[in-house]
């Protein structure tokens, strides 16, 4: 058996007496200390990179996609695949899809029909469509409503307003009728002995190009 080296140093004398529970607490102690020393050093740099993630009231004040990144729901994507049908424009495709689902939800109209108005209205799906009467955009909003629903601009050429003021419109329709037969017509102008060439038949136009959106749509793929 090899020789015991004698031990020479106090410290280490008293550490081998030492209570378990004493040595269990300064082990603890040590790691509280590391661990407040990363908690800090986590702060130290949110701070430089963005000093709002250190109040979380800030946060609120962010940009969305600093946050949470948005994911497209299985509809807007579904919908979107559709449009590509009509455009090449993807990036044009995707807005219209995520402006149809978000616009409709909010006001309960089913997205599917704001296509079918939207494929009746200009099936090129051009964002800068003007008729001879000059309604504008997607939705062919007239420019007296441009500004009026809480859209946040009043350009009826910027996809994303375009829509929302034009299903506010229906919307509106839609709740004084009672009735989407009439909505229709009367979103169309088709009213009162107004005679837009063609009007009686807006109603049939829209629910046929609804139908064969929703058709489409289950012919589509689910997302990756």
């Amino acid at each position: 058996m090899p020789a015991l080296n004698p031990i020479q140093d106090r410290r280490q004398v008293e550490e081998l007496y030492r209570p378990k529970w004493k040595r269990y607490l300064k082990a603890a102690g040590h790691a509280a200390a590391l661990m407040a020393m990363l908690a800090a050093g986590t702060v130290w740099t949110l701070n430089q990179q963005h000093p709002a993630f250190t109040s979380p009231a800030k946060l609120l004040k962010l940009p969305g996609a600093i946050i949470e990144a948005r994911t497209p729901t299985e509809e807007m994507f579904r919908i979107s695949q559709v449009l590509r049908r009509y455009t090449h424009d993807e990036g044009t495709a995707d807005r219209i899809a995520d402006a149809v689902v978000t616009e409709g939800n909010k006001q309960n109209i089913s997205p599917t029909l704001l296509v079918g108005v939207m494929l009746v209205e200009d099936a090129k799906l051009d964002p800068r469509a003007q008729s001879f009467v000059g309604a504008r955009g997607l939705m062919q909003v007239m420019p007296f409503h441009g500004g009026k629903w809480g859209c946040g601009s009043s350009d009826l050429y910027n996809i994303e307003s375009n829509i929302c003021h034009g299903v506010s419109v229906l919307a509106q329709t839609i709740r004084q009728t009672k009735n989407l037969h009439l909505a229709l017509q009367a979103y169309n102008g088709c009213v009162h002995g107004r005679n837009t060439p063609g009007c009686h038949n807006y109603t049939s136009k829209v629910i046929k190009a609804r139908n064969l959106t929703e058709s489409q749509m289950l012919a589509v793929s689910p997302t990756p």
